[in-house]
């Protein structure tokens, strides 16, 4: 019997990242848009979702909260927000306003002065699926991510304590999931109601690589975390699962095809989902309206097409995805502060240069 003044614990060991940054996290960003990318080209030609691309969205779920707990920085809650939202907002902000303008020029789409508001604050999912998808329907992700900032922000002190980790992350996972299902918002409880429990999983899976070890006390704040993770949500048909999937998938990727595969495939391989990872938020952003949307738009307006064949309809959506990689890389090397940099020097010395010859 543990004598009663102390709290048995459950000593997890891994090993310790000690650069604070795994490379496979970047990749497995890669293959979690290309997964996302392959589950809405079969929504837009109608295939069955056999591969389930929808789980790419979970797997950067876990990858956030894994990113958040290596970092080792050591900064305010507001210092953290400003620096993580900078890394969003620029990029979410610019194509918001070219889907909001194309929206209504071409497909005659009309928002309210509120829709637009929340838009901008990034919220708008909080408001139910006609606001939440109503511009663009990946915009919802903006809304998950925002949000758990904030809570990561709110909840930062808690993180020594892996067992407050699951209380909390299980008490507004069933919060918000039963939000969403109750007032019959399916579209957000899908996207976002049953995605949290992924992003506190992430944080627990850094705390253990960044200390090589992970001692959870067996306390009732434990009991009660998986009381309302599991029990509470499951007596009305709530499940959290897809975030296994994920994690399943992440194993795989890490444990099978990093350890096995041949160095050149891996290499190469590697490479490619690096490309995807580092612009995956860009390719997030800018991707379904133009493999789905404006593709059905241009084929009814240039070739007068209503219903268009699935080739024509595939022919549109290649298209779509390379004006997608051109604009997220673009856009991304935009915002990046290191090309911003670079870009200013590179005038600074045009500038100098035109001045000197005059």
């Amino acid at each position: 019997m543990p004598h009663p003044g102390l709290i048995p614990t459950l000593d997890l060991r891994a090993p310790k990242v000690a650069s604070g940054r795994i490379d496979a996290i970047d990749e497995l960003k890669g293959a979690a848009i290309l997964l996302i990318l392959l589950y809405h080209a079969g929504g837009v030609l109608i295939w069955q979702n056999f591969l389930h691309g929808d789980v790419g969205v979970d797997l950067f779920v876990i990858l956030s909260g894994v990113g958040l707990a290596l970092s080792p920085r050591v900064e305010s809650a507001g210092a953290f927000l400003r620096r993580r939202l900078l890394r969003i907002f620029p990029a979410y902000w610019i194509v918001l306003t070219l889907f909001l303008w194309a929206n209504m020029h071409f497909l005659q789409l009309k928002y309210s002065p509120f829709d637009v508001i929340v838009h901008y604050l990034g919220i708008h999912a909080w408001f139910g699926d006609f606001i939440g998808l109503g511009v663009n329907d990946s915009f919802w992700f903006v809304t998950l991510i925002v949000s758990l900032y904030l809570v990561y922000a709110l909840f930062r002190p808690i993180l020594v304590r892996p067992d407050l980790i699951v209380l909390w992350g299980g008490v507004l996972s069933a919060t918000v999931a039963y939000a969403y299902f109750e007032t019959g918002q399916s579209g957000c409880f899908g996207h976002i109601g049953l995605r949290i429990p992924g992003f506190f999983g992430g944080l627990l899976i850094g705390a253990l690589l960044r200390d090589g070890r992970l001692d959870i006390p067996l306390s009732p704040a434990l009991a009660a975390g998986l009381v309302a993770l599991i029990y509470v949500p499951y007596t009305h048909g709530i499940i959290f699962y897809s975030e296994i999937t994920a994690f399943a998938l992440a194993m795989g990727y890490i444990l099978l095809w990093r350890e096995k595969a041949p160095g050149a495939l891996f290499a190469s391989t590697a490479g490619f989902l690096r490309f995807f990872g580092k612009y995956s938020l860009e390719i997030f952003l800018i991707h379904q309206p133009l493999i789905r949307n404006y593709n059905y738009y241009l084929h009814g307006r240039w070739f007068n097409q209503s219903n268009p064949s699935q080739l024509s309809l595939t022919v549109g959506m290649l298209i779509g995805l390379g004006v997608t990689l051109i604009l997220s890389v673009e856009l991304h090397r935009l915002l990046d502060p290191a090309d911003a940099r670079g870009i200013f020097r590179r005038l600074q010395s045009l500038l100098g240069g035109s001045s000197k010859s005059r």
